[in-house]
């Protein structure tokens, strides 16, 4: 079975967390710094209502499955190629093969 799940992981993301850092006068500016590099499967989210789906404002939604990792949180910024997006919610699933699902939401 660990087999079968590693062998749809072909997406390569990296989940980053918001710090604070300093510019050359000493102002606030932020950074990030990356949590980590994982292998994932990406699946696209559709909208729930037809007026949503077609809304100008409504972003793509994704939802991600890796490995079982306890780092990631709500929150953190999702960098999938030169996709960046904002995650949602973070499920640890502990079934045959324990997972993480994650939901992101792409910033404009």
């Amino acid at each position: 079975m660990g087999q079968e799940f590693s062998g749809i992981l072909r997406e390569r993301i990296s989940i980053e967390r918001q710090s604070h850092g300093r510019d050359a006068l000493g102002s606030a500016e932020p950074q990030y710094l990356t949590v980590g590099v994982f292998w994932a499967a990406a699946e696209a989210l559709h909208g729930g209502t037809a007026s949503e789906a077609e809304s100008r404002s409504a972003m793509p939604r994704w939802r991600f499955t890796l490995r079982e990792t306890q780092v990631i949180k709500p929150g953190d910024r999702l960098v999938w190629g030169d996709r960046i997006m904002t995650i949602s919610s973070v499920i640890l699933e502990h079934r045959l093969v324990p997972k993480t699902i994650l939901q992101a939401e792409e910033t404009r």
